[in-house]
């Protein structure tokens, strides 16, 4: 009879052993995943993966972000190439 209890209790201490493991585990990952939220927001609000604008080009429609653009005459293009000709607008 004594072996019997003194098994179950060999059995008991290594589940509870197992799940206090796992427990710190799951602790663990959890820590983890919040310090990498937390250091993603500091870097998002930092400017370093800041959301910029994003125009469309006149001529072709690509959508590009504002600060790539060409701006002229109030419309955004995406090249020097896009740019209407100015000798067809002024011209004599």
């Amino acid at each position: 009879m004594a072996r019997i209890f003194l098994l179950l209790a060999v059995v008991l201490g290594i589940v509870w052993w197992i799940r206090s493991r796992a427990s710190a585990r799951d602790e663990a990952s959890r820590t983890n995943s919040a310090q990498q939220r937390q250091q993603a927001a500091t870097e998002a609000s930092t400017g370093d993966g800041a959301i910029e604008p994003m125009v469309q080009c006149a001529q072709c429609g690509v959508h590009l972000p504002r600060t790539d653009a060409i701006a002229w005459r109030g419309l955004h293009y995406c090249r020097r190439s896009h740019l209407p000709d100015s000798s067809a607008e002024g011209g004599a």
